[in-house]
């Protein structure tokens, strides 16, 4: 590999450590292998970030992304927190139960998990610590749980991947859900074991049929936040729309529900959510542009290829080639948000998982599970710094919880979805007949 290519990777990682925003650090590392390399000109690559910037596809993602503004807004979260809590709040710990299933089913909707940390910590952290919880689990638990929303659909993550990878957006969202059910399971599951001897207030013993009548009466309320992502899907799936038309579609549900329903976002909030939704689309955009020209001039460079030969040189065994993937996503899910991995790994990576024919759609699956957990896992864990932020407490009393929920919850699935691929294609298969 020339000099030129690695110290480029090293330029991009140093600054990435030092905490430069990162479309600057993908604009450095453009600039340097521009300056330093044989080209004559720069046109290719404008027009390489334009053209690609321009996809009807990526539309989709700021589209989600203002859906998750609107909702956040609103009274949605709290409805859902309410409806989930009339299920399970009565469980000695159930309030964490309650966490993972809101965060859920709030990253369906909102698609990224920074909206997650945002909605479930400024609304759930306090409520946990009011019923005896310890703040820095109650945060911890947020922020780990917020990485489902890059695994349950309609993920932008996934969309970003598809879009890059030329493989079916549809396909993608399925491919995580069944990786994402099991953490799920896993984080309810050490939810019980953490909080067991934490003095946690028992609600009064009511019976059954005021529990019922508590969680109809919940679940009316609730009702048009749930069925958000259920119509996204069948529409998706039922060939209706498109993913870029569903997710607009979205939008003018959100609005008419926040609006018109519930009637607690005004219009003086929905300029504020325009305003907070598009400077979140415009630094994604920006880092877009400038990863799909670092890209192109890595592909140029034949780099995909030669990280194709380094990995064949030194195994051809396919199981040993993904276990050096999977650290190599690790890592960079350590140094990077989901987004700029997913931009950087994604068109590096695609070469060497063709060669040892894993599918494109259960690499969706890996890809996704590994950034989400590289996103809190220390020393960088830029979820988990946003968790601390959110939820007023100091890093260092998250990371007991934090490391149980990644060793024992988030390793053993990515494990299983990486050496399991019918975990990430019988879905697809299912609903979609792909090969």
């Amino acid at each position: 590999m020339d000099i030129n290519i690695i110290l480029d990777i090293l330029l991009l990682t140093v600054l990435l450590i030092l905490g430069v925003p990162v479309p600057f650090c993908f604009a450095a590392a453009v600039l340097f292998l521009f300056l330093t390399g044989d080209y004559a000109s720069t046109n290719f690559l404008v027009a390489a970030g334009f053209n690609r910037t321009s996809s009807i596809i990526l539309l989709a993602m700021p589209l989600f992304i203002l859906v998750g503004e609107i909702m956040s807004t609103g009274s949605l979260a709290s409805r859902l927190v309410d409806f989930c809590d009339s299920i399970f709040g009565r469980l000695k710990g159930g309030l964490g139960i309650v966490v993972v299933a809101v965060t859920a089913v709030f990253g369906a909707i909102s698609g990224t998990a920074s909206s997650a940390v945002a909605a479930m910590g400024t609304i759930m952290v306090p409520r946990m610590v009011e019923l005896g919880y310890d703040r820095g689990y109650a945060a911890a638990l947020v922020a780990n749980s917020s990485v489902l929303a890059l695994l349950i659909p309609p993920s932008s993550a996934q969309i970003v991947y598809g879009w890059i990878s030329g493989t079916s957006i549809a396909a993608c969202f399925l491919a995580p859900i069944v990786p994402a059910i099991l953490l799920i399971s896993l984080f309810s599951l050490w939810n019980f074991v953490l909080t067991r001897r934490m003095p946690i207030k028992q609600p009064a013993t009511v019976e059954f049929k005021e529990v019922a009548r508590n969680v109809i009466l919940k679940g009316r309320r609730a009702t048009f936040g749930l069925a958000m992502p259920v119509l996204i899907l069948a529409s998706i799936y039922g060939g209706i729309a498109t993913p870029t038309e569903a997710a607009a579609v979205a939008v003018v549900y959100a609005i008419i529900v926040g609006m018109l329903i519930y009637r607690d976002v005004s219009f003086r909030d929905l300029w504020r959510v325009g305003h907070r939704a598009g400077t979140t689309v415009g630094v994604v955009m920006v880092l877009v542009f400038f990863a799909v020209m670092l890209s192109r001039l890595f592909t140029m460079e034949s780099v995909p290829h030669a990280v194709v030969e380094v990995l064949l040189s030194v195994t051809e065994n396919k199981y040993v080639i993904l276990l050096m993937i999977n650290l190599f996503l690790i890592v960079l899910g350590m140094l990077m948000d989901d987004f700029s991995g997913l931009l950087l790994a994604t068109p590096m990576m695609m070469p060497v998982i063709q060669e040892i024919g894993v599918h494109p759609v259960h690499f969706a699956a890996i890809i996704g599970v590994n950034l989400g957990m590289g996103n809190i896992t220390p020393p960088t864990a830029p979820l988990l710094y946003f968790g601390a932020r959110i939820g007023k407490v100091s890093l260092d009393r998250m990371l007991k919880p934090s490391l149980v929920f990644v060793v024992c919850g988030y390793l053993p699935v990515l494990l299983l979805t990486t050496f399991l691929p019918e975990l990430s294609l019988w879905l697809p298969r299912l609903v979609l007949g792909i090969e």
